[in-house]
């Protein structure tokens, strides 16, 4: 599945970015303001599939002269289903959380990171996460390993993506951190956490070191 634009692998067209938008929102937007928020489509393009969704009732106009304005329809019974493929990305970050926190001995630290983070992928990307196994637990603990595991096993089930999972111990964390990596860069500017824990500037993580 395309994370950053889930709805599109289901519905393969301009229809499905339209509908993304205004799934988004509740505010009626005019023909001009969904072009807008339609990356890589025509203004012409989206106004025929508004056209389209309208005279199928998913889409609803309001006469406002001189614009139109458009909305989801709501009430239509393809509405939930709309919205559950528009908002993929945030349920799949909410239900990595609650998987990540259920863990007998949570990770000390979590974060997507990649194009899944970014919203630049493709349905061909994996899912990237970086895990810091808490103190006390190494790379050879079979219970944690089985975690780890699961876990990847169960995002890939949602998305239809493989879960590429990296883990640092802490020392090995604390070292990438200071060392200039592009992956310590990718974390601080684009990395989602999947914890509360945050992931300090260089300055700060080579004072804490």
């Amino acid at each position: 599945m395309d994370v950053s634009n889930p709805i599109r692998s289901v519905i393969p067209s301009v229809h499905g970015d339209v509908l993304a938008v205004l799934a988004r929102t509740d505010v009626p937007l005019t023909g001009r303001g969904v072009a807008g928020l339609v990356e890589g489509v025509s203004r012409s393009g989206v106004q025929k599939a508004l056209l389209a969704l309208t005279q199928a009732g998913v889409v609803l106009i309001e006469h406002q002269p001189p614009a139109n304005l458009y909305r989801l329809n709501r009430e239509h019974l393809a509405a939930d289903a709309i919205v559950a493929l528009a908002t993929i990305r945030q349920r799949l970050i909410s239900a990595m959380r609650t998987d990540l926190a259920s863990w007998d001995r949570p990770a000390w630290g979590a974060w997507l990171f990649g194009s899944a983070a970014r919203g630049d992928g493709s349905a061909a990307s994996d899912i990237d996460v970086l895990i810091v196994r808490p103190d006390g637990v190494t790379d050879l603990d079979v219970d944690w390993a089985d975690d780890v595991d699961r876990f990847a096993a169960d995002v890939a089930g949602w998305t239809g993506n493989p879960c590429a999972v990296i883990e640092y111990s802490r020392s090995e964390f604390d070292a990438l951190l200071i060392s200039g990596e592009r992956l310590a860069e990718e974390l601080r500017t684009d990395a989602i956490g999947l914890t509360d824990r945050r992931v300090p500037h260089r300055a700060a993580a080579a004072r804490a070191s």
